[in-house]
């Protein structure tokens, strides 16, 4: 049946007034930007639920607008990840100069401003993005986050950033200053020739500052001065300069200010005069030592903040001087996957990256109280804690995982970091949180690869293709040399369980343990009943002789 005129003229009216919307709201979107985000939050403020979750603040420079539609995202292959519901205005509209935040916690559940996805402390890009999923509005990119300290436009729609050592969400973006704290001079070292290196592996001279206070204090604004030559700390990387509540953080002496904020533009002598100014000008504290100090020796004082000092042979960079020495059990770091897709789910059913500790001892460890760490720089950065239970106890030749996912509302056994994929140093540490139990620099890996010992606690370390979570490192890995050019591609891949999988060669398929799974002698379809993860095929050609081998991700 044709259309009347009538109906012609109602639908291109339609047409038009559909498209002055779509139009009218992109370009009203455009004047909403992402103004501010926190996407390390230990502490600072909480959700309806009391939770300290990341977020993101938007703000509008324009005229009224309903977000209804708009998407956030912090995944470029996937622009409309979290959009701004439909049926709840009170949140979706936003006022002439106006804010929104939205928390990022990967909980939607706790209400309609609770977005799917976290935010990364490791430094990730966030995109608001219009309401067709396509085009993108407005983003930022950031680098490491330090806790507490959010990141956003200098002045509310600004295009210059800057941090805020006090947050301001759905608030102006202001900086506020803040009074001067108690810091002391702890311990120097001005001649280092094997006690500690930095981040180039240089053994540079140092200064450690101890924060006595139950906050953390930024030494933005701050200065020190040895010797008549100052070097003032300036807030572009925080999570440098940062100094922990009742911890420690070291300075280097290197008059190399270009490497790093921790880094700075004065060296030190054989002796020294050393003093602290607030960033108000006035000295906080001061220290002096003489020439007498020996090679690899340190000046400290007795007690942490105390008023006498003493000689430590053996320093104590970045840890009480008057720590009690304890020694860690028979464990090590013995694998870490840093890209997991699909090898291993956590409890929560979701593949995130994970650490490996394993027990080569003949007698149980407990590693509560232990420290693990990817940042040399904060060797106490995640505490193991006491549980009422026996689950961080790790029997003989026994494993345990721990998931790097910044995400502790799902167990003790949840980092607050997560591992780079381009590759970073992991440290374990006894209850002390100075002594190193194991340490491994991981590096960049591939996609459901993973890095471990070739043996349980032995070396050297490998990159495994057939990863081995919760479970001994077996000899299969190495016999797995992955050749695209020889290899024999299955169909369909990846396969849900409960299919048919289309081969043409005898083979067996072996799960990640190296074990046996499913066998048959030739062509035809093979049955699939496996639990999701990444499986290997290993071909066999009518000669007996064996392919190259296949990889295979089962799914639900």
């Amino acid at each position: 049946m044709m259309k009347s005129n009538r109906d012609a003229s109602n639908a291109k009216s339609l047409f038009v007034i559909t498209t002055f919307l779509s139009f009218a709201m992109t370009f009203f979107g455009q004047d909403v930007t992402i103004n501010e985000i926190l996407a390390s939050n230990a502490d600072y403020d909480y959700d309806d639920f009391f939770q300290y979750e990341d977020w993101i603040e938007l703000y509008n420079s324009g005229g009224i607008l309903n977000l209804a539609g708009f998407h956030l995202t912090d995944d470029a292959d996937s622009l409309s990840k979290w959009t701004f519901p439909l049926d709840d205005p009170g949140l979706t509209t936003i006022l002439p100069n106006g804010h929104i935040r939205i928390w990022c916690d990967k909980d939607e559940q706790q209400g309609s401003d609770h977005a799917n996805f976290k935010l990364s402390g490791e430094g990730e890009t966030v995109y608001f993005v219009d309401v067709d999923g396509i085009t993108i509005l407005d983003s930022v990119t950031f680098g490491v986050q330090q806790d507490d300290i959010s990141y956003g436009a200098s002045c509310d729609g600004c295009s210059d950033w800057q941090y805020f050592n006090t947050p301001t969400p759905e608030a102006a973006n202001a900086e506020t200053a803040l009074a001067p704290s108690v810091l002391f001079i702890n311990e120097v070292q001005p001649s280092n020739s094997s006690t500690i290196s930095d981040e180039f592996d240089a053994f540079d001279s140092w200064v450690e500052i101890f924060n006595p206070n139950d906050f953390q204090v930024n030494m933005s604004g701050y200065s020190l001065e040895l010797n008549g030559s100052t070097h003032t700390f300036q807030n572009i990387e925080p999570w440098l300069i940062t100094i922990p509540a009742n911890g420690f953080q070291i300075f280097w002496l290197d008059n190399q200010a270009e490497e790093g904020s921790n880094h700075l533009s004065i060296l030190s002598n054989e002796s020294g005069s050393l003093v602290i100014k607030g960033n108000d000008g006035v000295i906080i504290d001061s220290a002096e030592w003489d020439s007498n100090l020996e090679l690899d020796h340190s000046w400290g004082r007795q007690l942490d903040g105390a008023p006498s000092w003493t000689l430590f042979e053996f320093p104590t960079a970045r840890a009480s001087n008057s720590i009690q020495i304890i020694q860690p059990g028979s464990v090590v770091i013995n694998e870490v996957q840093s890209d997991n897709f699909i090898t291993h789910a956590d409890n929560a059913g979701e593949f995130d990256d994970w650490i490996e500790i394993y027990n080569f001892g003949s007698s149980p460890v407990d590693i509560a109280n232990y420290y693990i760490t990817d940042r040399d720089d904060q060797p106490q950065k995640y505490w193991i804690p006491t549980c009422f239970c026996d689950s961080t106890i790790i029997p003989p030749n026994g494993f345990l995982m721990l998931y790097a996912d910044e995400n502790g509302s799902q167990g003790w056994n949840h980092t607050n970091f997560k591992i780079s994929s381009s590759g970073e140093p992991i440290t374990l540490r006894s209850p002390d949180g100075f002594t190193i139990a194991d340490a491994v620099d991981v590096p960049a890996l591939g996609l459901g690869k993973s890095w471990g010992r070739i043996g349980d606690a032995s070396l050297p370390w490998v990159e495994f293709n057939i990863p081995t979570p919760n479970a001994s490192n077996g000899p299969t890995n190495d016999l797995f040399e992955w050749s695209d050019e020889n290899e024999f591609k299955p169909f369909p891949n990846p396969i849900q369980t409960g299919m048919y999988l289309q081969v043409d060669l005898a083979g067996a398929m072996f799960n990640s343990s190296g074990n046996a799974v499913a066998t048959w002698a030739g062509n035809g379809p093979v049955p699939v009943d496996l639990a999701p993860g990444l499986y290997i095929i290993q071909w066999k050609t009518g000669s007996g002789q064996v392919r190259a081998p296949s990889k295979i991700a089962v799914t639900q």
